[in-house]
């Protein structure tokens, strides 16, 4: 299956919507058309086996204008509309000079030659707006009746021929009003409302923005020689030299730097984390992240059609905006609405030629003018594509608009505990040495350079550790003890184990407490230090736990670890919590709710959260889980914090008060303007005024969506339990040392050990 996307600048409305979708039906090997309607853009998903230049050819064959989108230049169509604009502008500023001494002289009876003259003159100045500034209404009507649809630009094509054909002739027969004043205000108003609406749209622009990141040429290293590239030639493996203040230009790892001096990136613009990364050696890097430290060398790991910006750009952008249920409603209006206002439009025309014919014209071409459907059809995707932008700065991509919607009934949150409000890895909390002849910072060493040797999850707490120490491990015969721990021996030939109670010969059921995990580190038999390891709680879970209670969600934590370490999460984060759950019983738990009533949000990143993640009502994943689960979540959080969450259901909630302002702000200004224009209360010029003022209030409502978010000021996480528990197992294992064998062996001399430190 193979994705496409095709820009159509030409759609501007949910008519042109859907007249494309009918056209890309006709093709049996599309799967799936998204189309967004803001961006004027399609993703289409169709059969590797299916030309693209098929696809261009049904678009086209509907009316339309496809081009691809990587190929299209949002920057040379905003030119030529600019273009259209001031020769609009500059022929409305003459023609309304013009429109003033007509009016002034029809009150003090101007000569018929005078009166001519200026009729000629005006028409001098309308001709270049209808033959050029004005072109692209005609030309969207003129391809919507070629294929028997309508759309938005019908009426506005219809009114500017009328008010232009009628002005020609009485110009050239010396008899009727004219109205070029009408057609050259009409169409710069018009134009004024597309260019901000651009404008406005180019904001909304989730690709740009992120794609603006990349840099366009990077610095490879080959044979010790810098050579500036085009990002397109870099491949995997290739050597890259990033300058300070430069941007990463793809994906890649940190080279080693035998000086151990972090890397700081700015991954904003990709997480929308502000504060800056440290990164060590070897640590995984991101196209269009920003080097805000010291120059340094990094091995591209993909090309960069394959970096992490490229893929999220991707998925922004493919995200449906046009099935949630406003936007189907509103839709369906607008698909009614053009034959409505052209029957309206013949109706006042015919009504005004009875009771009073010299406003007959004028009447019909405000009622056409007045009434495009242009707010209506931007009122919904709008304030979606704002919102989904908004998100995306703050770290969170919807893979589907219609969370948005969905957002609105969550009640509960059922949130995986390891790797969602924990850290997926173990780290170390606290180190006390049982003997006075090493130091914390030795018996880490020690531990470390025996970790080394295996890949267990426990053994990543102590690779921070391990670059206490550039000389290479000098241990012998290392053997791994599945489940158990490491043993090595140095080269005086003293063991060194390092791993569980019972690994270094302490009582396991003393030893044991469930709440953490602890490692031990001992020398012949002899316990030396411990380590007290945890996954740590992430520092925002406590802000964002609050957060979704103040909007009244109850967050539930939703765990297959042992009921004693969820309780103490649970504890410190003030929610409840269901431990020891099997894939099957959490996928039950979410059933349960959704019987009584509820509506369910679940946060995983493991493989056995798949089946949970589909069943709820709105899926969530982090940015560490599995391609796998990614691909089954409706949202995906960026970056490692839990706050971005809390936002996505504030943001929904002013989404949906915007789209209802952009609605009642349509139908109400529909309402009015209609019958007033048809009641010949509002001049053509006025009600252009109106029409473009209108889909640009709706433009400017839906962007205030782009900024505001909620704060938080959660207080710390309580400490009181963790305290206790680190004090009854310290005088568990007190106890425990003193049995250790019944061994009176001293403690051994450092030296013995000096070739691990």
């Amino acid at each position: 299956m193979t994705v496409s996307a095709i820009s159509v600048q030409d759609m501007h409305c949910a008519v042109c919507a859907q007249k494309v979708r009918r056209s890309l039906a006709t093709l049996c090997s599309i799967k799936n058309a998204h189309i967004n309607l803001v961006r004027r853009q399609i993703y289409i998903e169709h059969q590797d086996n299916q030309s693209v230049l098929d696809v261009l050819a049904a678009i086209e064959a509907a009316g339309f204008t496809p081009t691809l989108a990587e190929l299209s230049n949002h920057d040379q169509e905003q030119r030529q509309l600019l273009k259209r604009l001031g020769i609009a502008g500059l022929a409305a500023m003459q023609v309304m000079m013009v429109a003033i001494a007509l009016y002034a002289g029809a009150m003090d009876r101007m000569a018929p030659d005078v009166q001519r003259l200026l009729h000629f003159t005006s028409l001098l100045f309308a001709t270049p707006v209808i033959c050029y500034a004005a072109v692209p209404f005609f030309r969207g009507a003129l391809a919507g009746l070629k294929k028997r649809s309508l759309t938005m630009d019908l009426p506005v094509a219809t009114a500017l021929t009328m008010a232009f054909a009628i002005s020609l002739h009485a110009t050239v027969s010396g008899q009727g009003e004219v109205y070029f004043d009408s057609v050259v205000m009409f169409t710069f108003l018009l134009l004024c409302a597309r260019y901000i609406n651009t404008r406005l749209q180019r904001r909304f622009d989730l690709s740009s923005k992120l794609l603006s990141a990349l840099p366009q040429r990077a610095w490879r290293v080959k044979n010790h020689e810098h050579q500036s590239v085009a990002l397109q030639a870099l491949n995997p493996g290739d050597r890259i030299w990033v300058p300070e203040g430069a941007q990463i230009p793809v994906d890649g790892t940190a080279e080693h730097d035998p000086s151990n001096t972090p890397i700081l990136i700015d991954e904003a613009m990709l997480t929308g984390e502000s504060e800056w990364v440290s990164k060590p050696s070897q640590a995984a890097l991101y196209a269009g992240t920003l080097n805000a430290g010291r120059g340094f060398f990094m091995r591209a790991s993909s090309r960069v059609e394959q970096s992490r910006i490229v893929s999220i750009s991707r998925l922004a952008d493919k995200t449906e905006l046009s099935h949630t249920r406003v936007s189907q409603f509103s839709d369906k209006i607008a698909g009614v609405f053009i034959p409505a206002v052209l029957t309206l439009a013949g109706v006042t025309f015919v009504v005004w030629r009875f009771v009073e014919p010299a406003n007959a014209v004028t009447a019909a071409l405000s009622v056409l003018v007045v009434s495009c459907p242009c707010a209506l059809s931007l009122a919904t995707p709008a304030a979606l594509t704002a919102a989904m932008t908004r998100l995306r700065q703050l770290g969170v991509v919807l893979t589907n608009s219609l969370v948005l919607e969905r957002a609105l009934t969550i009640d509960r949150i059922y949130i995986d505990k390891t790797g969602t409000l924990t850290h997926p890895e173990p780290s170390i909390q606290s180190t006390r040495t049982l003997t006075e002849t090493f130091s914390q910072s030795q018996c880490l060493a020690m531990a470390a350079d025996l970790q080394r040797y295996t890949s267990h999850p426990i053994a990543r707490a102590f690779r921070p550790y391990q670059s206490q120490t550039d000389q290479p491990s000098t241990l012998t015969k290392v053997t791994v003890y599945s489940g158990q721990g490491v043993e090595g021996f140095t080269p005086e030939n003293h063991r060194l184990r390092v791993g569980s109670a019972a690994f270094v010969g302490l009582a396991e059921e003393s030893a044991r407490n469930l709440n953490h995990r602890w490692v031990y580190l001992a020398l012949d038999q002899q316990p030396i230090a411990q380590f007290e390891l945890s996954n740590a709680i992430r520092p925002d879970a406590v802000a964002a736990i609050q957060a979704l209670q103040g909007l009244g969600i109850q967050p539930i934590m939703l765990s297959g670890d042992h009921p004693q370490r969820c309780a103490e999460t649970a504890d410190a984060l003030g929610i409840e919590f269901l431990a020891q759950q099997s894939p099957e019983t959490k996928l039950a738990a979410i059933r349960r709710e959704q019987a009584l009533g509820g509506h369910v949000l679940m946060v995983g990143d493991g493989i056995n959260d798949i089946p949970v993640l589909a069943g709820a009502d709105v899926s969530a994943a982090v940015v560490e889980a599995t391609e796998l689960v990614k691909s089954k979540a409706d949202v995906l959080l960026l970056n490692a914090k839990l706050t971005p969450l809390a936002q996505l259901f504030h943001i929904a909630h002013r989404t949906h008060q915007v789209t209802r302002q952009n609605l009642l702000w349509a139908a109400a200004y529909n309402l009015t303007a209609i019958p007033l224009a048809a009641a010949g209360f509002m001049p053509p010029w006025i009600a252009a005024l109106g029409m473009a003022t209108s889909s640009v209030l709706v433009m400017i409502n839906s962007s205030r969506l782009l900024k505001g978010t909620l704060n938080f000021d959660a207080p710390p996480l309580s400490q009181g339990r963790n305290q206790a528990s680190k004090s009854n197992e310290s005088e568990r294992f007190t106890n425990d040392l003193g049995r250790n064998n019944g061994s009176d062996a001293p403690a051994p001399d450092a030296k013995t050990v000096r070739g691990l430190i």
